[in-house]
């Protein structure tokens, strides 16, 4: 497709995404999986109208800085600082068992390394765009469930960062492993030690902040300038442009321009995170699903299976009663979107392969369409199971 075609083709396809969103959204169910879904449908696996070629993946790569940006700006730590510490110690917890469980199973079964960490990594993270939908569904957002949850995708989204990081150096063969552990020892201590800082603040004049505010044209330009400077900087000392959008957002998230800061950024999140979804569908190949359906099928079962057991275990490991425990890994059991950078990186980095990178590419996408089946399926289960343990026996006759 070249020329006009090209442009009428993927306004056609964007259109017809809004459309599934709309559709989707209607089902009390995430737009994004409708976003995937269009993208699957029309894209070069299905109906070719439109192809994933650089452009729209650059498009994708700046909504995952904004998507960070944004997480760093609604960001309130005093609000998490009793549970931070809980939520914190669960998500290392959790990082550790899936890239440990992988890892073990590579090793015993004489298979690659690299590809096993990157894909536990994967799994590691949880979607929080999908979780607090739910959450907000069964109104437990603000619960103690919800509160646990909150705090634990949070705790993700930070570690996100040194994932990245490392997922980055893996495949670069001009990174010393000293160099790769400094590099995110430099990261951990400079998001642990900023975070410090903030909390003991409530809130601080952010310079120029009148300026800014004075014209929303102005305001548009310089919050986005930020968020991009800040990532330049980052990426440039050889830290991850992620770590930047990320800090600047926290910095923010506690000074005078948070409110009209989120009022902007949020559309322009909102448009580069329908493309980010769309470009996921267009990434998935509808012949390899078909071909390897069957291996395909068992991975999102003991991906969707594992991380609800393990997270329930950890989660019972950190204390908590099993109610609130089992609700909050549920929650918790759809794969991230951070997963998809997870995986593009590895991709890029040479540690996944074409083949893995799709076989992740799918897995992640399905866990994100099934999740909420999942949720209700799991949640029915566990209320009969309960039942059943509770219930008096019978009269013997």
């Amino acid at each position: 497709m070249n020329g006009p075609l090209d442009l009428t083709s993927l306004a056609l396809v964007l259109s017809a995404a809004v459309f599934f969103g709309l559709c989707i959204n209607r089902l009390k169910q995430p737009a994004a999986i409708g976003f995937i879904l269009a993208g699957v449908a029309l894209g070069p696996t299905g109906l070719g109208l439109v192809t994933h070629d650089d452009s729209v993946q650059t498009l994708a790569d700046l909504g995952v800085l904004i998507l960070l940006f944004i997480i760093g700006m609604e960001l309130r730590l005093q609000s998490f600082r009793a549970l931070l510490p809980l939520a914190v110690g669960i998500a290392i917890t959790q990082i550790a068992v899936s890239t440990g469980s992988l890892f073990a199973v590579a090793w015993f079964f004489h298979i690659q390394i690299g590809p096993a960490v990157a894909i536990g990594f994967m799994l590691a993270i949880s979607s929080t765009a999908l979780a607090m939908k739910m959450m907000g569904d069964v109104n437990e957002s603000h619960a103690e469930t919800g509160r646990l949850a909150t705090a634990v995708l949070i705790a993700q989204d930070l570690a996100v960062v040194p994932l990245l990081l490392i997922t980055q150096s893996w495949g670069n063969q001009h990174v010393s492993i000293p160099m790769l552990v400094v590099r995110v020892v430099l990261a951990v201590l400079l998001l642990g030690g900023f975070i410090a800082y903030l909390n003991r603040i409530k809130s601080f004049r952010f310079p120029f902040s009148e300026y800014i505010l004075k014209d929303t044209d102005v305001g548009t330009i310089a919050i986005v300038g930020l968020c991009f400077a800040a990532a330049a900087v980052s990426g440039l000392v050889g830290l991850s442009p992620a770590l930047g959008a990320f800090l600047i957002g926290l910095a923010i998230g506690h000074s005078t321009l948070r409110r009209a800061a989120l009022r902007i950024a949020e559309p322009i999140q909102t448009i580069l995170l329908f493309v980010f979804f769309l470009s996921v569908g267009l990434l998935i190949d509808l012949s390899y699903i078909y071909s390897h359906f069957s291996l395909l099928l068992w991975l999102l079962i003991a991906a969707v299976l594992g991380r609800t057991f393990f997270n329930l275990a950890i989660l019972r490991l950190f204390g908590q009663k099993h109610a609130i425990a089992f609700r909050a890994a549920l929650f918790l059991a759809p794969i991230g979107e951070f997963s998809f950078v997870l995986s593009d990186t590895a991709a890029n980095a040479g540690v996944l392969n074409a083949e893995g990178h799709k076989a992740a590419i799918a897995v992640i996408a399905l866990s994100l369409v099934t999740s909420p089946i999942w949720f209700l399926t799991a949640q029915h289960a566990h209320a009969m199971a309960m039942k059943m343990l509770t219930a008096p026996p019978p009269n013997q006759g």
